[in-house]
């Protein structure tokens, strides 16, 4: 009955996606013109106050447009990140235990080198519908979508509503964010939770206490990716003067919000500790701080573990700055339409004008709002000096550069009005174009390759054929997780059985697990056995095999 009643909600919630999805893109065509009408409604004067009411629906109408047309098939496929994340959790619900038979880790061992753990605890309720791409990405979707409204009540007490809706505008069309909100991996809970920070410090006073709130949010950020262990120091560093000294904050919120701070981190600078020096695995209750079996991922990225680390310092800081100028992307499928980057390529010059913009030059206004908006800026960009800029390890710079873009553009409307209407019709022109690509047939086809679109009915396929042997092909990144992903089973059946190529590797990979091989050269000489290959044949020794084809796999039975 509750398998039944499961399977029931799963699809009404797609079909409701659906629905969303169609009937946003049938009013998609009368944004433009609602956008410039609204716009000039505004520059006649406050009293049109239900114009910004109606400029601010239009832009979230946008933004989930953008995030959930064709949600359920784009990208198509499962990436092993999403695979690794969604059985974390998922076994985290049903067995109490991660994939790797570990109790509620504060920091997930995943491929060997460990994955944060802050997503896998999100999905854990989303799992009671059932483990699937869909339910995977509903928190990225979700919490992507809620970003807007934050970025809109920043940018409103920064500078007005009128840079509050610019600033949301450029997040809504932002092709980073929307294809962040599309996918589930860890790192893509962090840019809303920070936001959330941001906008607990920005509501800050000395007669309430939302610093106590930032502070939850930051201490939550350690456990979303392993680039907040540089940006949240940085950004708590900067942010807490500014408050001080313009009398934002009393000390003793300050002092409570810091105490709080420290105790949500606790276990996470306990995992750095058990790792950085060798400690065993500490067990509080249910509660892990796991010692992972190889070099940690925060330790092997990070600068100051190579051999020079001022020099590594500077070449990732010339890294940074062609990457955010010049490349605008690191070619990932996942991160990246080509051309458009995180932002279109005409915009980082105005964020840089922007930059100028906010910062609080003798006279002007707002200077506690601004400089938090500057100091999440440079909080990004830490992270990007501290390792090699990647468009994931960096995300939490791009929210800022569209804060600085969106305060060149207020600043425009305050002086060419004009011009200002055309950057806007030039970025929906550019936002029509992303989406059109980005749903194009190219994009879909290389999505279908990086996704592994038809491997997970494959699976199923093959290893529904009995107990006979199964050979999966080894181009695909990390194939055993897609097998526990087709088969979900308590990870006490399969990691006694497991058999690691080298268990000292960063990502370790699975030569065996159970009845299944992973490569053809790991593969029994059985002629029992079930292929699962992509462009491989299976070795020809007289032997006939009914072939099954699932998108970019092929399932052969003898």
């Amino acid at each position: 009955m509750v398998r039944h009643i499961q399977k029931r909600w799963y699809a009404e919630m797609i079909v409701g996606i659906e629905k969303i999805g169609n009937f946003l893109s049938r009013i998609r065509d009368r944004i433009s013109d609602g956008l410039i009408n609204v716009w000039r409604r505004m520059r006649q004067g406050s009293s049109h106050k239900s114009a910004g009411i109606i400029l601010f629906i239009l832009i979230l109408l946008i933004g989930i447009y953008a995030r959930t047309w064709q949600f359920k098939a784009l990208p198509p496929g499962l990436h092993q990140d999403e695979a690794s994340i969604g059985l974390e959790a998922y076994d985290l619900l049903h067995y109490g235990v991660d994939r790797n038979g570990i109790s509620f880790p504060v920091n997930f061992v995943s491929w060997g080198n460990g994955m944060d753990a802050l997503y896998g605890y999100v999905l854990i309720p989303f799992m009671l519908f059932g483990l699937s791409a869909v339910t995977i990405r509903l928190p990225s979707l979700i919490f992507g979508i809620l970003t807007l409204p934050l970025v809109y009540l920043i940018g409103v007490r920064t500078l007005g509503k009128r840079y509050g809706l610019l600033a949301m505008f450029l997040l809504a069309i932002s092709p980073w964010h929307i294809l962040m909100s599309r996918w589930g991996i860890n790192e893509n809970i962090l840019p809303f939770v920070f936001t959330l920070g941001l906008t607990c410090l920005l509501l800050s006073s000395a007669r309430n206490q939302w610093f106590i709130g930032a502070a939850i949010a930051f201490g939550l950020c350690i456990y979303a990716y392993g680039a907040s262990y540089v940006a949240v120091p940085v950004m708590l560093v900067c942010a807490i003067p500014v408050l001080l000294f313009s009398k934002r904050v009393r000390v003793s919120s300050v002092l409570i919000g810091m105490l709080v701070f420290l105790i949500l981190v606790v276990p996470a600078g306990l995992f750095v500790l058990v790792n950085a020096l060798g400690w065993n695995s500490i067990h509080i209750g249910i509660l892990t701080i796991p010692r992972l079996p190889v070099l940690p991922r925060f330790m092997s990225v990070a600068s100051f573990t190579k051999a020079s680390p001022g020099l590594t310092l500077l070449e990732n800081a010339v890294a940074l700055g062609k990457f955010l100028f010049f490349k605008t992307s690191d070619g990932a499928v996942w991160n990246v339409v080509d051309p458009y980057g995180y932002l279109y390529s005409f915009s980082f010059p105005l964020a840089v004008v922007g930059i100028v913009l906010l910062f609080p030059f003798r006279g002007s206004g707002k200077s506690p709002e601004k400089l938090l908006i500057l100091a999440s800026l440079l909080a990004g960009l830490s992270v990007g000096l501290s390792q090699v800029p990647t468009t994931n390890r960096i995300c939490l710079v791009y929210i800022p550069l569209v804060f600085c873009a969106a305060a060149f553009l207020d600043w425009l409307g305050s002086r060419r009005s004009i011009i200002l209407a055309t950057l806007v019709l030039i970025y929906l022109v550019s936002f029509s174009a992303f989406d059109i690509s980005y749903h194009g047939s190219y994009y879909r086809q290389r999505a279908s390759q990086a996704f592994f679109e038809g491997l997970i009915p494959a699976i199923q396929a093959a290893g529904g054929t009995g107990s006979q042997p199964v050979c999966v092909t080894d181009s695909i990144n990390m194939p055993y997780v897609f097998v526990l992903f087709a088969e979900k089973p308590n990870p006490s059946t399969y990691l006694e059985s497991i058999r690691y190529v080298d268990p000292k590797a960063d990502f370790r990979q699975v030569q065996q697990m159970g009845r299944y091989s992973f490569g053809l050269a790991n593969c029994p000489k059985d002629p029992n056995t079930v292929y699962l290959l992509s462009d491989e044949q299976p070795p020809q020794n007289g032997i006939h095999y009914t072939e099954e084809t699932f998108v970019n796999y092929h399932v052969f039975i003898p």
